[in-house]
C-alpha cells in the first residue's frame, strides 16, 4: 500500500470519523510504525478539521429546529439550555481537550458542541475547525506515547 497511501486513508478516515462514523481512529495508528509520529498527527488533525467544516454547517442549519423545539417541551428546553451552557463556558478550549481524549467519539462531541452552539456563537465556525485540528494532532500524540514501548 505505501506510507503516502496510509496516510491518504488515515486522513480520509479522520474526515469521516469527524461527520459520521463513531469508531475511533487510534487503530489506524498503530499501522506503519516506521512513519513519523508528526506525518500521523497531522495527517490526523487535518482530517478532523475538514470533517468538521461539514460537522459545523450542520449544527449550524439544525440549531434553528432545536431552538424551535425547546420552545415546545418546556422540561427539554431546561436541560439543552445548561447543556447550552457548557458549551458556551467551555468554548473551543472544552471542545479541544474532548477530542484530544484517546477513543473520545468524535462524531458525538462535534455534534454535541455544533448543534448547541446558540447558531454558532458560543463558537465560531474557525474556532470550531482549529479545536478539531488541535485536538487531532495531541489525540495522535497522547495515544502513541501512552503505548507500552
Amino acid at each position: 500500500m505505501g506510507a503516502p497511501w496510509y496516510l491518504l486513508g488515515l486522513f480520509l478516515y479522520a474526515i469521516a470519523a469527524a461527520v459520521v462514523l463513531p469508531i475511533p481512529v487510534e487503530l489506524l495508528l498503530l499501522f506503519y510504525p516506521e512513519i513519523n509520529p508528526a506525518f500521523k498527527a497531522i495527517a490526523l488533525g487535518l482530517g478532523k478539521a475538514v470533517g468538521a467544516i461539514v460537522v459545523f454547517f450542520v449544527g449550524n442549519k439544525v440549531n434553528p429546529y432545536i431552538e424551535r423545539w425547546m420552545n415546545r417541551h418546556p422540561i427539554g428546553k431546561r436541560l439543552l439550555k445548561v447543556l447550552e451552557a457548557f458549551v458556551r463556558r467551555t468554548g473551543w478550549l472544552g471542545l479541544t481537550i474532548l477530542l484530544a481524549i484517546p477513543f473520545m467519539s468524535d462524531t458525538a462531541v462535534n455534534y454535541f458542541f455544533s448543534l448547541l452552539n446558540e447558531e454558532g456563537h458560543a463558537i465560531g465556525r474557525w474556532h470550531f475547525v482549529l479545536a478539531n485540528l488541535i485536538g487531532g494532532i495531541a489525540r495522535a500524540y497522547l495515544f502513541l506515547w501512552l503505548l507500552p514501548r
